[in-house]
């Protein structure tokens, strides 16, 4: 049986185990407050600030989601633990007299989290589940997010009229995501294949990835 998750199970998964230190939540001034508004206490309002930029939630939403969509409860638990590592480390270098005002976990201790959270799945999850499929993976490596059938013919070496065949699997394993006419890695593999935003067919990179960016 498929067991899904949606987005608001994941929140609360998360609130549940922070609920579980009584401790933390007494010192921190965090009792009786709803999932959201918990999350909103321990994470800045954005990880990248601007008017186009997601939530923090939002954005951790789109960096533990395949190209299938699926969002594993062990992504998100990995990317805050990560993150929490990230920010004690950093309180030793720089100590901070914690306020309600100020966000618990930082923004720059989120996106170091989802560095090593991505080189962690590539390598775990990823090429360990393509087997024969990975050298075709590697390919990408270096290289840029999104890709169209005559860039993909180009990177993996066969005629456009065999991309399709030829990136069946990748897509159905959820390292490829087919959006219009067009591929993208999603950012979840991103930073461990040191695959950078943008086009490898044009210099711009797409307004849905502006957005989530």
């Amino acid at each position: 049986t498929e067991i899904k998750w949606e987005e608001e199970d994941l929140l609360n998964l998360f609130c549940r185990r922070v609920r579980d230190s009584s401790g933390f939540l007494a010192s921190a001034e965090l009792t009786a407050l709803t999932d959201a508004a918990l999350f909103e206490r321990i994470f800045p309002p954005q990880v990248d600030q601007g008017a186009r930029k997601p939530t923090t939630w939002a954005w951790m939403m789109a960096r533990i989601r395949d190209g299938n969509g699926i969002k594993p409860p062990r992504n998100l638990i990995d990317l805050i633990a990560k993150a929490k590592e990230a920010q004690a480390r950093s309180e030793d270098r720089n100590p901070r007299v914690y306020e309600q005002t100020i966000p618990i976990i930082e923004a720059d201790s989120a996106r170091r989290a989802l560095r090593v959270l991505s080189e962690q799945r590539v390598q775990d999850t990823l090429l360990a589940e393509a087997a024969d499929l990975s050298p075709l993976i590697e390919r990408f490596r270096d290289g840029k997010a999104e890709h169209n059938a005559s860039s993909l013919a180009a990177l993996l070496n066969v005629q456009e009229s065999n991309v399709r065949a030829t990136i069946k699997p990748l897509v159905e394993m959820g390292f490829l995501e087919e959006t219009g006419s067009s591929y993208k890695v999603p950012m979840l593999y991103r930073d461990g294949l040191a695959i950078t935003q943008g086009k490898a067919f044009t210099a711009e990179c797409t307004t849905e990835d502006q957005v989530q960016q």
